[in-house]
C-alpha cells in the first residue's frame, strides 16, 4: 500500500482471511486501548458492533471483485466500550500460486467529527434524534460504569447543541457538595486552571440557583442574579432570573446550567454548558430543547441508579453466602470475629461496624472486633467497654424495630464511641436521613436464646436511613455470628475432651488456654441471667 497516503494518525494492520489480526501498529493499539498481545488474540470484527461485524467480511470480499482498494465508513469499539468513527481502507492479499485470498491489509483512519454551526444558530435540534441518542445512552449504561455513562452524556450534549465544553456533576449527600464526575472539552494539560481546581460546588449554591425547581438557568458573566421570590414563579413561561440579552450578544463566558432532578423533584446533579462553537449562540428554542434534554437525562441517570441498586442487592446476597466461611473451625475466635465485622461493613455498606460481647471475667460488654477505615479510630474503639446495666437501659421499646434497636437520640453510654468516630463533626448539623446519634443494635443470642452480645452498625455509606431489607440482612449476619460462636465453643470443648493433655505445657497448649479463656467469657454463665433481668 505504498501508493496510499498514510498519515501520522493512521492505524496500520494485517489480518488473515478470517479477519484475525497478524500485526498492528502503535496508532491502532493506542486507538483501541489493547496491547499488542491482546489484539493478536482478536479479529477486526471484534472491534465492531454485532450488526456491522456480521456483514463486514462478506461485504469486503464481494467488493473485492470490482475494486482494488475497498473503503468503509464505520465505527469501532475500543477496550473500554467507547465508540470511534473511522474510515477503513483495505486491500486483499492473494496467494501467488493459486490466486486465492489469504488475508488483507489496510489502514484505519480516525474521523474527526465536526458539528455544524447552522442548527445552533437557528436554535433547531432534531428532537427525535436527540431522544434516540438518550435511549442509546440508557441501553449502554447497563453494561458500563457510571463514569463512562456520564462522560458519554457530557460529550453528547456538546455535539447536539453546539457547545465546546460541558461538565456533569452529581450530589454527594454526605458532604453536601456537587462533585464533577465528567468533563468534555477541557484541555488535559491545564491542571492549574480554575476549572481543574473547582471540582466541587457546595449544595447550597446549586439549591439557590435552582430555587423553585427551575429546570434550566443561564448565568450571564456581567449580570447579578435577582431574587426570584419577589417577582417570578417556576410556573411562568419565562423562567429567568437575569435580563435576556440579544442572541447575537451571547458571550463565551456565559454559563448554562441544567437541573437534574429525580421523580420527586429533588436535585441530584447538574450539567453545565459554556463556550459555544464559533459564530453560534443559543436561542429560545435551544433553551426549550435543553430543558427536554435535562428531563430525559435525569430519567436516564435515575434509571441507572435503580439498575445498580438491584445489582448491589444481588451482590450483597452473594457476599452473605461467601461469608459462610465464618463456620470454618480452623479460625480462632478472634480471627472469626474480625473477619465477620469486615464482611458486614463491605456487604451492607456501613462505614463503622463493631461487635461487643459479654465478658464473664469483667462483667462488662467488651468490644471484641471493629471494622473501620481509620486505623487510629479502630484501635481506640477496640478498647471501649460498656457497663452492662447502662447499656441495657437503652434497649427500650421506643427504639425497637423487630429484632433490632434503632437508637436515634443521644445516649450517654454511646457518647464515647460517637466522639471517637465523629470527633468535632458530631456537633455539626447532619444532613440526610441518618441522625447524628444514630446506631443500629442487633442482639446476638446463643442457642439457648440468651443474649451474649450485640452487633453495632453506624454511618451508612449514603448517609440515608437503611431500608428494612438492609436491617433484615444485619439481623441475619448477627444470627450467623451467634451460630459461629457457639460452634467454636463446642469445637474447643470437644477437642479438649478428646485430646489427652501433655505432661508439659507447649505452645499449642497455651493457645488452647487462650481460646478456652476467651470462649468461656462469651458462654454467658450466670451473667446471662443478669442481662435477661435488664432486658425484660
Amino acid at each position: 500500500m505504498h501508493n496510499e497516503n498514510i498519515s501520522l494518525n493512521t492505524g496500520y494492520f494485517i489480518c488473515d482471511k478470517r479477519g484475525r489480526f497478524l500485526s498492528a501498529n502503535d496508532i491502532l493499539l493506542s486507538l483501541t486501548g489493547y496491547t499488542e498481545e491482546e489484539i493478536l488474540e482478536l479479529a477486526i470484527t471484534d472491534l465492531m458492533s454485532k450488526e456491522i461485524a456480521h456483514d463486514f467480511l462478506g461485504e469486503l470480499y464481494n467488493k473485492a471483485e470490482d475494486e482494488d482498494i475497498i473503503e468503509f465508513s464505520t465505527e469501532i469499539v475500543d477496550k473500554i466500550g467507547e465508540r470511534h468513527a473511522v474510515e477503513i481502507r483495505v486491500r486483499l492479499i492473494m496467494a501467488e500460486a493459486s490466486e486465492s485470498i489469504i488475508g488483507f491489509r489496510g489502514n484505519l483512519i480516525p474521523v474527526q467529527t465536526k458539528q455544524s454551526t447552522l442548527p445552533a444558530k437557528q436554535g433547531h435540534v432534531d428532537q427525535m434524534a436527540m431522544v434516540e441518542q438518550v435511549i442509546d445512552t440508557i441501553y449502554l449504561g447497563y453494561a458500563e460504569p457510571l463514569n463512562l455513562l456520564l462522560k458519554r452524556i457530557s460529550e453528547s450534549i456538546c455535539q447536539i447543541f453546539g457547545f465546546q465544553r460541558s461538565t456533569v456533576a452529581l450530589l454527594d449527600r454526605r458532604r453536601r457538595t456537587f462533585v464533577k464526575q465528567a468533563m468534555a472539552g477541557y484541555a488535559e494539560e491545564s491542571n492549574t486552571s480554575i476549572e481543574r481546581r473547582a471540582i466541587e460546588v457546595p449544595q447550597e449554591v446549586i439549591d439557590r440557583i435552582f430555587s423553585d425547581r427551575f429546570r434550566l438557568k443561564v448565568i450571564y458573566h456581567n449580570q447579578d442574579q435577582r431574587d426570584v421570590k419577589s417577582y417570578l414563579t417556576s410556573g411562568m413561561p419565562e423562567r429567568r432570573t437575569s435580563k435576556r440579552l440579544p442572541e447575537e450578544q451571547w458571550n463565551k463566558r456565559d454559563l448554562i446550567l441544567l437541573n437534574l432532578m429525580d421523580h420527586k423533584g429533588n436535585t441530584f446533579g447538574y450539567i453545565s454548558l459554556d463556550n459555544p462553537l464559533d459564530n453560534t449562540y443559543p436561542t429560545r428554542a435551544t433553551f426549550q430543547n435543553l430543558e427536554l434534554f435535562a428531563a430525559l437525562i435525569s430519567m436516564a441517570i435515575e434509571n441507572y441508579y435503580r439498575f445498580s441498586t438491584m445489582e448491589k442487592r444481588n451482590r450483597r446476597l452473594r457476599q452473605m453466602l461467601v461469608n459462610s466461611n465464618i463456620f470454618k473451625l480452623y479460625l480462632s475466635l478472634n480471627e472469626l470475629l474480625k473477619e465477620v465485622v469486615w464482611s458486614v461493613k463491605f456487604s451492607l455498606d456501613f462505614n463503622l461496624v463493631s461487635l461487643v460481647l459479654i465478658s464473664k471475667k469483667s462483667g462488662l460488654l467488651e468490644t471484641k472486633a471493629v471494622a473501620c477505615d481509620d486505623k487510629i479510630k479502630l484501635l481506640q474503639i477496640r478498647e471501649i467497654k460498656y457497663d452492662l446495666k447502662e447499656f441495657s437501659e437503652i434497649l427500650r421499646d421506643e427504639y425497637r424495630q423487630g429484632r433490632s434497636y434503632f437508637i436515634h437520640n443521644e445516649e450517654a453510654v454511646l457518647r464515647h464511641l460517637k466522639l471517637i468516630y465523629y470527633g468535632s463533626n458530631l456537633n455539626k448539623p447532619f444532613h440526610g436521613g441518618w441522625p447524628a446519634w444514630g446506631m443500629i443494635l442487633i442482639p446476638i443470642k446463643s442457642r439457648e436464646g440468651k443474649i451474649i452480645g450485640f452487633l453495632l452498625a453506624d454511618d451508612p455509606l449514603d448517609g440515608q436511613m437503611p431500608t428494612r431489607e438492609a436491617i433484615g440482612n444485619l439481623e441475619i449476619m448477627a444470627n450467623q455470628i451467634a451460630i459461629a460462636i457457639d460452634n467454636r465453643v463446642m469445637y474447643v470443648q470437644t477437642k479438649e475432651h478428646l485430646e489427652p493433655q501433655p505432661a508439659e505445657e507447649t505452645a499449642e497448649e497455651t493457645e488452647k488456654e487462650v481460646f478456652e479463656e476467651k470462649e468461656d467469657d462469651y458462654a454467658g454463665g450466670g451473667l446471662r441471667k443478669l442481662v435477661e433481668k435488664f432486658l425484660r
